[in-house]
């Protein structure tokens, strides 16, 4: 990794690996936990230092646009298209492009996706300006398109969106992408369509691994010294060991040591490392993380991951463990093979437990954002899906009419924004998730004209 160390600041070697395939024209799906830095590492990669290294592999230049998906402000084709529109625009408005003719075209194109109305017509305006930016003379020969927080996105949006995506891609081979999710792409499912889009990634999937020891120790040290303290060898290998190299862990038991040790003489150190083992169990902020984490592996995962903790790595068969250690969770060095931290084994063996004593019906384990029916922990849900169930959940037998959904789920500045679509949409996707026959519903029940409310099963029939 030495020859990546001044590439970037932050995960040199991944960027370096992602840069290698986008030079062979492939686009890059990143794969990475709550919290193992995608979206700092996708930020960063708009850097010159990227571009020039970009240019040393390809002998071409390269504009890299970062797209959070997080400031779409709806989800829809134009709420999609048009905030990839203005973070080209952001990008191209910098002092190290002098571009003024094809900015004021592509503003008047990125008008047309943000007045229209015509479903027909935002997305060939979109079109327009895409092909505009690749065709200008003035721009780099190839635009790197990084689409961050792209999990919603997936499964939010009509098919054909990614249809047109792909067919932009096919047309010009120096247009690329880099998505970022917390779960693979093959998990959204879908139909045909998204699928064309999805095949592109199929062989470019880039894993994030924890931290290793050298950065983990960097950044937690940040901590310290953030705190006007010092990181001593005791403290950074308590941590290590307690949050691995996960990055929000490393922040979160760094934090608790830190306030744990606060004003203690440096001789009540390995006591003041033992009370915060035991406060790290029930630590808002840890279990915080440790919840996230947990919410966004599929059931496989987390199977496999409780039997590794209860039983040690061993128990698992070969293809577990090759899954686990892709996604992270698993690491293997010189110490062996091992969950990869003792915070995150401790909290899959509760989860192991907890899964022995789930009662019958819908049951939300707050904690974990793990969701079971009748026994059965279901799919993982997106952030949206999830919001709805918990407030049908905590209102569980009652009606929720679509304004309620609306708040609790989308906020309540989006009341007037979201319409009755959008909601069946939503209602729709988590009822194939918790229903053994969504057709048939149980347990999300649709009132005719009043909403929708959860039930504990046993009513087969729409209200």
């Amino acid at each position: 990794m030495s020859h990546y160390t001044r590439l970037t600041r932050y995960r040199p070697a991944d960027v370096a690996a992602i840069l290698e395939t986008l030079a062979i024209g492939r686009p890059v799906a990143v794969v990475g936990l709550s919290n193992f830095g995608k979206s700092t590492l996708l930020r960063q990669m708009v850097v010159p230092a990227v571009a020039e290294h970009y240019h040393a592999l390809t002998s071409q230049s390269a504009l890299f646009v970062y797209i959070d998906c997080n400031r779409m402000l709806q989800m829809s084709a134009q709420g999609f298209y048009e905030v990839i529109l203005r973070a080209i625009l952001e990008m191209l408005g910098a002092p190290d492009y002098d571009c003024a003719a094809l900015c004021q075209h592509l503003q008047t194109y990125y008008e047309r996706v943000v007045g229209s109305q015509s479903a027909f017509a935002i997305p060939l305006a979109f079109n327009d300006a895409i092909i505009t930016l690749l065709e200008d003379p003035t721009t780099p020969q190839n635009v790197i398109l990084l689409l961050d927080e792209f999990d919603d996105v997936l499964t939010g949006l009509d098919e054909r969106v990614f249809l047109n995506m792909r067919a932009l891609k096919d047309k010009y081979a120096h247009l690329n992408y880099v998505t970022a999710t917390l779960r693979p792409l093959s998990s959204a499912g879908g139909g045909d369509e998204l699928g064309e889009f999805l095949e592109v990634f199929a062989a470019q999937k880039h894993y994030l691994q924890p931290l290793d020891d050298e950065a983990a120790t960097e950044l937690a040290a940040e901590v310290f010294t953030q705190n006007n303290d010092t990181l001593d060898p005791p403290e950074r290998d308590f941590i290590l060991a307690q949050a691995g190299g996960h990055p929000g862990l490393i922040q979160s038991v760094a934090h608790v040591v830190l306030s744990i040790e606060s004003g203690a003489p440096s001789a009540y150190t390995q006591q003041a490392l033992s009370m915060a083992g035991d406060v790290l169990q029930n630590h808002r902020l840890v279990r915080s993380e440790l919840g996230k984490l947990w919410k966004q592996l599929l059931p496989a995962e987390r199977e496999a991951a409780s039997l590794a903790a209860a039983q040690g790595p061993a128990a698992l068969t070969p293809a577990q463990q090759d899954d686990l250690l892709a996604r992270g969770l698993l690491v293997s060095d010189e110490r062996g093979l091992r969950l990869f931290s003792a915070l995150f084994a401790h909290y899959a063996r509760r989860q192991g437990l907890v899964q022995r004593e789930v009662p019958s019906g819908v049951w939300v384990d707050i904690d974990a954002g793990a969701v079971w029916v009748s026994g059965r922990q279901v799919e993982s849900l997106t952030d949206l899906e999830y919001r709805l169930l918990l407030l049908l959940y905590g209102r569980m037998d009652k009606i929720c009419d679509k304004y309620q959904i609306v708040e609790a789920v989308w906020g309540q500045e989006y009341l007037g924004d979201v319409d009755d679509a959008r909601i069946e949409k939503l209602v729709s996707r988590l009822r194939s998730k918790l229903e053994p026959d969504p057709a048939q519903p149980q347990h999300l029940l649709t009132v005719r004209g009043r909403g929708y409310r959860l039930t504990q099963g046993g009513e087969q029939a729409e209200s």
